[in-house]
């Protein structure tokens, strides 16, 4: 009978494990980059996604966690797969940005990265969409 009831609650915590992690994991594992004016979390968001002189990074609990001169801010060519390629490397799940443009909207969207189109403060956006 022992026995019986030792596999049980094993049973009953490998369940619960396996339904509550991913929860508990999705915060922790959602990275929101939005392109901006200024290198502050409270920097509006940029008129251009590819030609933003900033990105910022925040958690998925909105915690500002840095900011990044875009290297793709004077580049002729080629903006897309620069700024996405720079999005990946840092493991974005969300860009949340004012516009963007149909190329960049195709190689996100390959890359698994979700759209978001706000305006204003990148803080605030942030904050809105993880409320939402």
């Amino acid at each position: 009978m022992k026995i019986k009831s030792i596999q049980t609650v094993f049973q009953s915590i490998v369940i619960i494990l396996l339904v509550a992690l991913p929860l508990g994991l999705s915060a922790q594992t959602t990275k929101i980059a939005v392109p901006a004016t200024g290198s502050e979390n409270n920097s509006l968001i940029s008129e251009e996604t590819g030609r933003a002189p900033f990105f910022l990074f925040f958690d998925g609990k909105g915690q500002f966690l840095e900011a990044m001169k875009n290297p793709a801010e004077n580049q002729s060519g080629g903006i897309s797969r620069t700024v996405v390629a720079l999005l990946a490397d840092k493991n974005v799940t969300i860009i949340i940005a004012k516009s963007i443009g149909d190329k960049m909207q195709q190689t996100l969207t390959n890359h698994h990265i979700n759209i978001v189109i706000k305006s204003g403060t990148a803080h605030d956006a942030v904050k809105t969409v993880i409320e939402d």
